[in-house]
């Protein structure tokens, strides 16, 4: 005797929210971007220079022997990290097109260009 499953419309219901709720958590993974690491050393950022899809974070690393303090200062971007200690990082995320000029409030000669596109 072969064994029949009947199935309901409440089963296929199910079978499609699980679907998407798979796709909507898996989806956004695909599509993110890695992070840029950008180290802070010798009072320069190094690179100094980068071109990078909206929605990238970058992450700052002060690998230097002394404090930093990131900040931006854009109309479509504002941060300030306050002092960044030796050995610490900080993260910022871009989420609009444009350049943005990524500076240190403690050593007016670094100076990081971030174009986003």
């Amino acid at each position: 005797m072969a064994l029949r499953k009947i199935f309901r419309k409440s089963d296929f219901a199910a079978a499609g929210l699980a679907l998407a709720v798979f796709f909507a958590a898996v989806v956004p993974l695909a599509n993110a971007t890695a992070p840029v690491v950008v180290s802070q050393r010798d009072r320069h950022f190094n690179p100094d220079t980068l071109t990078i899809p909206a929605g990238t974070v970058v992450h700052i690393v002060n690998d230097d022997r002394v404090t930093h303090h990131v900040y931006v200062d854009s109309p479509t971007m504002k941060f300030d990290s306050g002092e960044q200690p030796v050995g610490t990082t900080v993260d910022l995320e871009f989420d609009h097109t444009g350049t943005y000029h990524v500076l240190c409030a403690i050593h007016p000669t670094m100076h990081l260009l971030v174009t986003v596109q």
